[in-house]
């Protein structure tokens, strides 16, 4: 479940991303809905993290999304350390009323139906959460734009990527895939097709999960803010979901080498992009 107020916020419920995954399977599909809105959105681009542009991006800072998250947004656990590598970071540095201070940037503009790629590499610890996700938020107070699709990493086991979607903030269709490696050891290829009716997941160039519409299985349709992010959560619903926090001694580190949105029906940006192939 999402919450929107002011800067892209986020609420997870443990509760609902703890039930069982039901994956679409091949047969009947419906179409958006008409003129939806997830047909527009941003343009295709490429970010390679020379530097970290505040035209595209905005890095949250000062706030935390819920009691439930066990640290603070701050833009410096952000930082590019050479062009070409961003990385956001959980310290045990406290601050405001958190232990611990943790990183998200987001883009300023919302993309919607197309191919969403990253090449990244997440954080291990217990009790966090290295994700790469596109997130609409309730618009005006109106819950049914309350949209998100998610890649999320869980850092008590790297070796398995937590997928799920929401549809007006209704979410429970999460599936934990095996990755076949240790994604906190491994730089790889991730990526998200986002069309009218279905959904794919790739994990370097490789189909890891497919759901399908329905009449009775909607997919998100409206266009989303891209988010990338580290974080803990606290409180025991969080730790059934993630794990205990236990902090390794040194900072938790997710590195980030690309991102790239190809808007469906354009070229593909760069060689490797599965819209390529």
């Amino acid at each position: 479940m999402t919450i929107w107020s002011g800067p892209v916020r986020r609420l997870c419920v443990a509760a609902t991303l703890l039930l069982q995954a039901h994956p679409g399977s091949a047969g009947e599909t419906a179409a958006p809905p008409a003129g939806a809105p997830a047909e527009q959105g941003g343009g295709s681009f490429v970010e390679t993290f020379n530097t970290l542009s505040d035209r595209r991006w905005y890095i949250s800072d000062g706030w935390a999304n819920g009691e439930w998250q066990g640290c603070m947004w701050s833009k410096q656990r952000v930082r590019i350390a050479k062009p070409g590598e961003l990385t956001l970071a959980l310290a045990n540095i406290a601050y405001k009323e958190r232990p611990f201070s943790c990183a998200e940037i987001q883009t300023h503009e919302r993309y919607g139906y197309g191919t969403y790629e990253v090449r990244m590499r997440p954080g291990a610890g217990s009790g966090m959460v290295s994700a790469f996700f596109t997130y609409n938020g309730p618009e005006n107070g109106d819950r049914r734009t309350n949209d998100e699709i998610d890649f999320e990493f869980l850092g008590k086991d790297t070796g398995k990527v937590q997928l799920n979607y929401f549809v007006g903030g209704v979410g429970g269709h999460d599936s934990f895939d095996p990755l076949g490696f240790d994604a906190a050891t491994a730089t790889a290829d991730y990526a998200l097709e986002w069309l009218p009716d279905r959904l794919r997941w790739y994990v370097n160039g490789r189909l890891l999960r497919e759901v399908r519409a329905a009449p009775d299985r909607p997919l998100p349709s409206h266009p989303g803010k891209i988010m990338l992010s580290v974080w803990s959560g606290q409180g025991q619903d969080f730790a059934s979901w993630l794990g205990p926090t236990v902090y390794p001694g040194r900072p938790v580190t997710a590195l980030f080498e690309r991102v790239a949105f190809t808007r469906m029906g354009d070229p593909c940006g760069f060689k490797e992009s599965i819209v390529c192939r």
